[in-house]
């Protein structure tokens, strides 16, 4: 194969798109991303938080400057407030006055303020222990910078026409649509991140099952002015939630700035049909909150319909897709954007390790076998993220639709139970999975993912989780000696690095690969900062654990022979193995 063909073409340069080519050159692979848009969008986005777990998988770009940026430009979420409407405010004459934007009952109304106090959440073992609240062209901003510093550029006014795969070669068909002219772009791969209304997805022939909700929502960027009636969550900024309306407040980085994002009226259905100015949502505010509010509108208001629905395949050849290209959903817990940048990231490993594999082939039946091996690496993206995503994808419009319900009788139950919840200690619990902490992939779903066959073993996790990022003797932590572009294999209490005993030959096997492999010993369990509990006898049990560069647990087990057996099993060939 020509060095001259491009390892990777991206289409599309939002935050996926552009996770994907940071990655991509971080791992050695040659990249160009395309963009069909003039430039860069400076003030349309409905994502406005990075998790804890990007923030993680993001660390290695740049050394650490990426999300160095990200956390100095962004803020972390104080607390949420949810305004829960008295339990009798549905009887007549009872309620809320919305013409006057008082309650008829204040004392009764402030006590139905409930905060949940995110100071105390349990995040665990992250470093990266919040939400970053940034609007999405903030980030894409950060993302795109960070790229030009690595000496790439996006490649904007560029569109997709067609593609075509033959002999391992996507020959892609783009236009400039500046001068309105084609050229061929010969790559390996294409990863399609190019939203919604996917054109890759389209040339590929891959389906996107998209349901329909009939629920229509109106979306605005806006500045509060003059007595804001909404409590106070000095000294930090925080969140409000009216559960009635259904509507939300979710703080952008100016002074008084929110992400408005509300159930819109009756009959609208589109920007074509309001008038999305100051009154406009002066009145819808009041209307869905019984508070006067004095607004100033930022660059951006939409109205659109909620759909949820994920695509029959993440793949079709040598082309993938990532983020919206591949599921969509609504804005509900911020999963969409997070979740599509972690499809990039656990695409871009394989790629990379692919591409290993390939060039380690000296001569054509050897390629010929490294296509093979590499076909099945890469069918793991489509079988790890497609299962992936249709459970967050189910999880989101299940709790879309709870704050959509009408039924009076319905909502009364639903709004008591948050009462409850809202400031309990398992809500706040519940920040941790919405952070994308606990995402894991079961053995089912990937045969890079091995079950535990030891039923009597006890180790700090399981097979297909992320890796806790536990404390260790030497005063470090364990995500610190995982190779982020490569497999490590981590040799827990069976001794420390400076250890003089003899390496076993699966060791010196591994060693003469050039494999990654760290010896540690974990802290005792009093300096261990876990959540979920990991048990003191997991904590001093010898075990192997086999990571992978996404830090998810491929596998743990008692040795490095019994990795090297379920490897080779799961049809791995040596090349391979040696490559990882």
């Amino acid at each position: 194969m020509s060095d001259t063909i491009l390892d990777l073409l991206i289409i599309g340069a939002g935050p996926v798109g552009l996770t994907a080519a940071l990655e991509a050159m971080r791992l050695g692979l040659s990249v160009r991303i395309i963009d069909r848009k003039p430039s860069r969008s400076v003030h349309d986005s409905r994502a406005v938080v990075v998790h804890p777990r990007v923030m993680e998988l993001l660390r290695p770009i740049r050394e650490g400057a990426l999300v160095a940026e990200i956390q100095k430009e962004s803020f972390n979420l104080r607390g949420v407030y949810a305004y829960l409407p008295n339990w009798f405010h549905w009887l007549p004459g009872c309620g809320v006055d919305t013409t006057t934007g008082d309650s008829k009952h204040k004392d009764e109304d402030n006590k139905n303020n409930v905060l949940m106090d995110l100071s105390t959440v349990m995040w665990g073992d992250t470093d990266f222990p919040n939400l970053c609240f940034l609007p999405q062209y903030e980030t894409e901003r950060i993302l795109e910078e960070a790229f030009n510093a690595e000496r790439g550029r996006v490649d904007y006014g560029f569109s997709l026409e067609d593609l075509v795969q033959e002999n391992g070669v996507v020959t892609t068909t783009v236009r400039n649509t500046y001068r309105d002219t084609t050229e061929s772009v010969k790559s390996r791969w294409v990863l399609g991140a190019d939203g919604g209304r996917s054109k890759t997805r389209e040339l590929i022939g891959n389906k996107l099952d998209r349901h329909r909700s009939d629920l229509y929502y109106v979306i605005a960027d806006v500045v509060f002015e003059g007595d804001i009636p909404l409590e106070s969550h000095a000294p930090g900024k925080g969140g409000h939630v009216f559960p009635n309306g259904p509507l939300a407040f979710l703080p952008l980085p100016a002074e008084n700035a929110y992400r408005l994002a509300g159930q819109a009226p009756p009959g609208i259905k589109s920007k074509d049909d309001a008038k999305l100015d100051e009154k406009f949502f002066e009145d819808f505010l009041l209307h869905k909150t019984g508070r006067k509010f004095k607004v100033k509108l930022g660059d951006w208001q939409t109205v659109f319909e909620i759909t949820h629905g994920a695509t029959d395949s993440y793949r079709k050849g040598n082309v993938m897709l990532a983020g919206d290209a591949a599921h969509v959903h609504s804005p509900i817990g911020g999963q969409g954007m997070n979740l599509g940048m972690q499809d990039s990231n656990n695409l871009m490993w394989k790629l990379a390790w692919s591409k290993r594999i390939l060039k380690a082939s000296s001569s054509e039946e050897d390629y010929s076998e490294a296509q093979k091996m590499v076909d099945a690496i890469l069918e793991t993206y489509n079988t790890e993220r497609l299962s992936l995503g249709r459970e967050i994808v189910k999880q989101v419009e299940f709790a879309t639709k709870m704050l959509a319900i009408s039924n009076p009788l319905v909502k009364f139950f639903r709004n008591e139970f948050l009462r409850f919840m809202v400031p309990s200690e398992t809500a706040k619990m519940n920040f941790r999975k919405m952070g994308q902490l606990e995402v894991a992939y079961a053995p089912s779903s990937s045969t890079l993912v091995f079950e535990n066959h030891s039923w009597t073993a006890h180790y700090i996790c399981s097979p297909g989780e992320r890796l806790p990022n536990i404390q260790l003797e030497d005063g470090s932590k364990l995500f610190s000696r995982i190779d982020r572009s490569k497999y490590t294999w981590v040799i827990l209490n069976h001794g420390s690095e400076n250890d003089e005993e003899e390496a076993s030959e699966a060791e010196s096997l591994l060693e003469s690969w050039k494999a990654s492999i760290v010896r540690v010993s974990a802290a005792y369990m009093d300096q261990q900062v876990s959540f979920p509990v990991i048990t003191q006898r997991a904590y001093a049990a010898p075990q192997v654990l086999l990571v992978r560069p996404d830090e998810f647990v491929a596998g743990v087990g008692p040795n490095l022979e019994y990795f090297l057996d379920e490897l080779r099993q799961a049809g791995m060939s040596d090349t391979a193995l040696a490559s990882m």
